[in-house]
């Protein structure tokens, strides 16, 4: 008997236009063995695709899942808010509706993890990657076999969680996160750099789910060319929202960027942010911090 005020853990499901894909992620919830209560929570944002329809037809048969009302699209950043809000579990899991889990003891090895390391903000497992176009599949990270504990300056240099859908978080944490993050574009590298303020995170080397590269998403497929401006300006936006703690970090990962980049520009628009981006870092480089956010203020 499944003790809907109090579970121990909840599964945040976020799903927008997932029709094709969210009855497989429901399943690799629903298939989970464990010795304690979860909930269900969705937090679909205004699909226009059946994947509501789906959703409700799951809600009738099973009473540990609930499904935020949403008549209009309020975006990525308040879709997750209001999804991680509406978690009443100690622990979050978080599942995005075009991947799925492929171990019924994922939501058990997990927590488990968590409760042996009350220390760790959230922990993270290793995935498989799949690319439909062109189909091939992949292990992230690929050679981490064991256990450990990881910083958040290390997460900070680069970005080895493989997807939101690998994490699962302290709910508490979450909760006390500053309200102004939700205000920029939810990232996972971000946000988890934000949650990992508040403590180490943990890493769980069993391959537990897989992240589906598609067309349809907001990242996975597209080129290196076009991603670039929009993940310079996060960089940009959560290197502030973290108060330049991690600069030194962040700006390192710019210029590993840069040398791939300029080799072969492939037009002016991508020259200009190069060009641009290698003044904002010579300049983030040598500022100190409280100049950086006067200057920040006087750009506004």
């Amino acid at each position: 008997m499944t003790d809907a005020a109090n579970p121990a853990v909840s599964v945040l499901l976020v799903t927008c236009n997932h029709a094709k894909y969210v009855a497989q992620a429901m399943d690799s919830i629903l298939m989970q063995r464990t010795d304690f209560d979860f909930e269900i929570v969705v937090a679909d944002d205004c699909s226009s695709d059946s994947t509501l329809t789906i959703i409700k037809e799951y809600e009738k048969k099973h009473s540990q899942l609930r499904v935020l009302p949403a008549e209009n699209h309020v975006g990525i950043s308040r879709n997750y808010q209001r999804g991680f809000a509406a978690c009443r579990g100690k622990y979050i899991a978080l599942l995005e509706g075009d991947d799925y889990w492929i171990s019924p003891r994922k939501l058990q090895a997990m927590s488990a993890f968590l409760n042996r390391n009350p220390h760790c903000s959230f922990c993270f497992h290793r995935l498989i990657r799949y690319d439909q176009h062109p189909e091939k599949v992949a292990i992230h990270p690929a050679h981490w076999t064991v256990e450990q504990i990881l910083t958040v300056n290390e997460l900070a240099g680069g970005n080895f969680i493989g997807g939101f859908s690998t994490c699962v978080y302290r709910r508490e944490i979450v909760a006390a996160l500053k309200p102004q993050l939700w205000e920029l574009d939810i990232r996972e590298w971000f946000f988890n750099l934000a949650v990992a303020e508040h403590g180490p995170i943990g890493y769980v080397p069993q391959i537990l789910s897989v992240y589906r590269a598609h067309p349809e998403g907001i990242w996975s497929l597209k080129s290196q060319s076009e991603t670039l401006p929009e993940l310079l300006e996060l960089i940009d936006s959560y290197d502030e929202f973290l108060d330049f703690k991690f600069t030194r970090e962040l700006q390192a990962f710019r210029q590993k960027l840069a040398p791939g980049l300029t080799m072969r520009p492939s037009n002016r628009r991508l020259r200009i942010w190069l060009a641009y981006w290698r003044v904002r870092i010579w300049i983030a480089s040598r500022l100190p911090v409280r100049v950086k956010r006067v200057l920040k203020r006087l750009v506004r």
